[in-house]
């Protein structure tokens, strides 16, 4: 029998829940445990979050999307010391999102970008390459972009968020072809964002480049003539000798055998940014620096992150603990999701691991258009529900289940699929928000 379908008292889930999160030796643990991870921790962002935000910036150019529109790139927090009502409400931090459009105005505007970012000389011809988008009725033919909303929800993030969900390439590489068919994108858009994301991913490694390397994880690579050459395989599982000389080579460069027409720029030998005093970084990389040095430094601030809205005496005692009974609502939801999938299952295909697939299937139903923070999801949320119905089916056929269970299936969520989303959103702000309000009202 599936997990899901064992009873479990409440007051367990509450209490296993409030003894690995939310108690006062939970809390000590975490924020032990986080000064252990601080180095690998620091080797990770900087080998996966630099070459995400690096990839984004060179398709920006080639795709009319302006840095400020791209995330993670343009996603960070500050933290605030709460006042002492705030604290007296559990309330240990505040994270506040950072808004890069008024810090750095440059990335609201392409021209302004290009003007701050790039040598003079290349400037003229980067700004004939940006079209604004196109206003239907008025703007003239060819003068702008007609951009579908959710295909560019896709490029802006949602490429990038399935990389963290889809680690292996050709599960990636898979998802990537499928949202581009279910798009009708033209076709080498898929592998382009993928070959520009391992491309800068191998010269991570396996070369040192100014902007990119990492101290002590980069090596010296082969050299061939003036242009460093690493080994990169493509979409297509291709092997190619990967010659570059910059980091501009990488993010929008056009390559030989690799790049599509259309989709790569034929750059000089210098790099075409902007050094400022002639080796320091373009303010575009600067920012990408300062973001993740920032985020490496408040690493140990993701304690209060975790327990944030518990007081004191929430700490000692699960029975107490608002933020104990948020959590045991929300896997009651769940059970009742996978319960009611598993009662609906056909004889035939009622095995665990299928049953397992199904209730994966009418989670991310649910999950996927009710996300209250995360980035990344905004494509689903923007698709109305019959396009994200045909999108879910296509999906979960290709994973090899039945269309005809899955129609069946969200037949009989469509009575109870929406509320299920507000009740969701709403359980997973509850307690914040009411902290919140106690705090303004002392």
């Amino acid at each position: 029998m599936p997990k899901s379908m064992i009873s479990k008292k409440p007051s367990s889930i509450k209490a296993k829940y409030h003894h690995k999160v939310v108690s006062d030796s939970a809390i000590c643990n975490t924020y032990l445990r986080l000064l252990d991870i601080e180095p690998l921790f620091a080797r990770y962002v900087w080998m996966q979050l630099s070459v995400f935000d690096l990839s984004e910036l060179g398709l920006g150019l080639l795709y009319n999307i302006l840095p400020v529109d791209f995330e993670p790139y343009a996603i960070d927090y500050t933290f605030e010391t709460p006042t002492v009502d705030e604290t007296l409400q559990g309330i240990w931090a505040k994270f506040k999102k950072v808004d890069f459009s008024k810090l750095y105005t440059w990335m609201t505007d392409f021209r302004e970008y290009i003007m701050e970012n790039f040598e003079e000389e290349y400037q003229a011809s980067l700004l004939a390459m940006t079209a604004e988008k196109a206003v239907y009725g008025i703007t003239p033919y060819a003068r702008g972009v007609y951009d579908p909303v959710i295909a560019r929800e896709f490029l802006r993030a949602t490429f990038h968020k399935l990389r963290l969900l889809r680690t292996p390439d050709e599960s990636w590489k898979s998802m990537l072809q499928h949202i581009a068919d279910y798009l009708e994108m033209i076709g080498v858009t898929d592998d382009n964002v993928f070959n520009r994301i391992m491309m800068l991913f191998s010269a991570q490694t396996q070369s040192f480049v100014l902007g990119l390397g990492v101290l002590g994880l980069s090596r010296l690579p082969e050299m061939d003539g003036e242009y460093s050459k690493v080994p990169f395989m493509d979409a297509q599982d291709r092997i190619h000798d990967l010659k570059f000389r910059t980091l501009d080579h990488l993010q929008l460069g056009f390559i030989l055998g690799v790049t599509p027409l259309g989709y790569g720029l034929l750059l000089p030998k210098n790099s075409i940014y902007k050094l400022k005093e002639g080796k320091k970084n373009p303010p575009v990389i600067e920012v990408l620096t300062n973001k993740i040095s920032g985020i490496i430094n408040r690493l140990t601030l993701s304690t209060w992150a975790y327990s944030n809205y518990n007081r004191p005496e929430e700490m000692l005692d699960y029975h107490k603990s608002d933020k104990a009974d948020q959590y045991d609502l929300l896997q009651t939801q769940r059970r009742f999701i996978e319960n009611w999938v598993h009662a609906r299952i056909p004889p035939d295909e009622a095995n665990p691991v299928r049953i397992r697939q199904y209730q994966n299937a009418v989670l991310q139903c649910v999950c996927w258009r009710a996300k209250r923070h995360r980035w990344g999801f905004k494509s689903w949320e923007s698709m109305t529900e019959d396009q994200f119905k045909e999108w879910w089916l296509d999906y979960w056929t290709r994973q090899g289940l039945s269309r005809e269970t899955l129609n069946d299936l969200y037949g009989g969520m469509s009575l109870w699929v929406e509320r299920a989303r507000e009740n969701k959103l709403v359980l997973g702000r509850k307690v914040q928000q009411i902290r919140k309000r106690l705090a303004l009202s002392v």
